[in-house]
């Protein structure tokens, strides 16, 4: 009788540490998301990964001016570079499926990619009622994978805007590849 193993790219909420401090945990994420890394004279920015083991992972931009213009244009009429917003992701996290294949794991990982490359502050959590506060505080702009939105605890949108009142929620609809407004 052969057992079937689980898509390791199916959404679900995976186990996570429980650190004692959380929001030190998101207050480094914040911090790592704004800030530039220069190499060589060149800044580039980075996406920034709170793990299920509640580890920071940066995952850098392409450099600065390397992206293609129209790509830019694109990311602009989503989220204008014109105000700096911080943008926090609930997206499925789980090491085995991002390290197997970032994408296939978070299907907006370029759109994400492409809001820090604009001078955006991103950073991408699994949205754990443990963590759901803290990984929003502070945050202008939250943006929840539609595979993971099942998984959320039922009042998730009033715990994210307990730490940022004035938080805007869209939804980004893995079949449309389109985001929603929530709120």
């Amino acid at each position: 009788m052969s057992e079937t193993l689980p898509d390791i790219f199916e959404p679900r909420m995976p186990e996570v540490d429980l650190p004692r401090d959380i929001d030190k945990v998101f207050e480094q994420a914040r911090s790592a998301a704004s800030n530039e890394n220069v190499t060589g004279g060149v800044s580039n920015r980075q996406v920034v990964f709170v793990t299920p083991g509640r580890v920071l992972m940066l995952q850098p931009c392409p450099p600065a001016g390397s992206m293609p213009k129209k790509v830019v244009t694109e990311i602009e009429k989503l989220v204008s570079s014109k105000v700096k917003r911080k943008i926090a992701v609930i997206g499925y996290t789980e090491m085995k499926a991002v390290s197997a294949g970032l994408i296939k794991a978070i299907p907006f990982f370029g759109m994400l990619v492409g809001m820090a490359y604009v001078g955006h502050s991103v950073w991408i959590f699994e949205g754990h009622v443990s963590a759901l506060s803290a990984g929003c505080k502070e945050a202008d702009v939250l943006i929840v994978d539609s595979g993971m939105a099942p998984h959320l605890p039922k009042d998730w949108q009033k715990l994210a805007a307990s730490g940022a009142p004035s938080i805007q929620i869209y939804v980004h609809d893995r079949a449309q590849q389109a985001l929603q407004k929530v709120n």
